[in-house]
């Protein structure tokens, strides 16, 4: 076994606004793994912003992938996709990580979109792709509006009701995959998360802010990843990344900053590489 877990991060790079690879390093680093990059497309800064470069590296992956044949990895972590053709890709990268190391696990962040609304630069034919993505994850970790778009189910909200959580979750272990996060559930002024593996339901709440952030769903997940790297188990990793999570948010609260920036993880870092049981 590794002293230092390797992790390879499938995800794009925005130079600006904390999001995807620029959160993914950072926290995994200081939580002990090796975070290997894959970016599938180089941003000047994330979309939310009205100014930004963007050059896609679809057709580079094939090649990055295969110059990595011979290295094996402990977990796949893979996040925002641009096209048919990246899933594809990362499918096939999937495949052959597995027959490699048949250890390697795979968390799935099933980017997809928000408050109800399928972002702009999906379409049904990437979704159909990234459900297929989804069967074969160990883990995957949509928000409320993913796991509907995911299984078909009719978004009404994220008050969702302990019950309306539970069948929500079932459906997206029915797809294939080996265990479920959904986050993103409203209670008044908490936010849950529903964790389901191996028959097992736990619904856990910390406190929500009023104000929305982006990148807080990456943040999430490179912690969710960071944890089970470390070999905690899945329910305790989710505690984890969403204690952090909920005090990143507070913190940023405080500091009265521009939400399209993302919130103020940086000085908070240090609670992760000591362990983060708060």
């Amino acid at each position: 076994m590794r002293s230092v877990p390797r992790v390879a991060c499938v995800n794009d790079l925005s130079g600006y606004g904390r999001c995807s690879l620029t959160t993914a390093l950072p926290v995994l680093s200081v939580m002990g793994v090796q975070a290997c990059p894959a970016p599938t497309a180089v941003l000047s800064m994330h979309t939310g912003f009205p100014d930004f470069t963007f050059t896609d590296l679809t057709d580079q992956l094939p090649a990055y992938f295969e110059s990595w044949s011979h290295l094996d990895f402990d977990w796949i972590y893979s996040g925002f996709l641009g096209s048919v053709g990246q899933a594809a890709y990362v499918r096939a990268f999937f495949r052959m990580q597995r027959e490699k190391n048949p250890a390697c696990r795979i968390l799935l962040d099933p980017v997809m979109g928000d408050d109800g609304r399928m972002y702009s630069t999906y379409t049904k034919e990437l979704c159909s792709a990234v459900r297929e993505l989804a069967a074969g994850a160990d883990v995957i970790t949509p928000n409320v509006t993913e796991a509907c778009l995911l299984t078909g189910t009719p978004y009404h909200g994220e008050a969702l009701h302990t019950d309306e959580a539970y069948a929500l979750a079932d459906r997206l272990l029915s797809l294939g995959c080996g265990a479920v996060v959904v986050t993103g559930i409203v209670r008044d002024d908490i936010i849950c998360n529903l964790t389901c593996e191996n028959g097992s339901r736990e619904l856990t709440a910390v406190h929500r802010t009023k104000r929305l952030f982006s990148g807080t769903g990456d943040l999430f997940a490179s912690v969710l990843c960071g944890a089970l790297a470390k070999g905690r188990p899945l329910s305790e990793a989710a505690g984890i990344a969403a204690r952090f999570l909920s005090d990143v948010t507070q913190y940023t609260m405080e500091q009265n900053t521009d939400p399209m920036e993302g919130v103020l993880f940086e000085p908070l870092l240090a609670r992760l590489g000591e362990g983060y049981d708060a």
